[in-house]
């Protein structure tokens, strides 16, 4: 069996993110209406996708530069803390509202297992002030992302 190395890691991320915004997408109403509904704004699908759309390139960017050794361990285990994060945040959700929220499904089944992985495998390559400063700033980026799609 072959171990499961930091770079491989990496690139279960934009696998990992294209595959949740499929789940947030066709699931339920969609994930933009179920939010617009939630929070009375007009987060539309277009909207949705440009602001996913930078989310992903940007993670697919990350692991090209990281498998180059081009970015350090600090921002896979950031990206690791938000992607967890958001798994926790559809749980929240889906639990507050007392309707399903898209993107739960595979928050759970892949962001918190792949945030847990990289807790354990990346979290050790880095120092214990880089790791919180990575669950403070994964924490911020979800706060900025919902708060930039709350006002579009």
């Amino acid at each position: 069996m072959t171990k499961t190395t930091p770079k491989m890691i990496a690139w279960f991320l934009p696998i990992a993110y294209l595959v949740h915004l499929i789940d947030e997408y066709f699931s339920g109403e969609g994930f933009s209406n179920w939010f617009s509904g939630i929070f009375k704004v007009s987060l539309s699908p277009n909207d949705f996708i440009i602001i996913n759309s930078i989310g992903f390139t940007a993670t697919v960017v990350i692991a090209i530069l990281y498998g180059f050794n081009k970015v350090n361990h600090f921002i896979i285990a950031l990206l690791g803390s938000l992607f967890f994060t958001n798994g926790l945040v559809h749980i929240a959700a889906s639990v507050l509202t007392e309707a399903y929220s898209p993107g739960t499904f595979t928050g759970i089944i892949i962001y918190l297992p792949l945030g847990f992985i990289i807790f354990k495998k990346i979290f050790p390559l880095i120092s214990q002030q880089q790791r919180l400063l990575a669950v403070a700033a994964g924490v911020t980026v979800q706060i900025f992302v919902a708060t930039v799609a709350l006002n579009i």
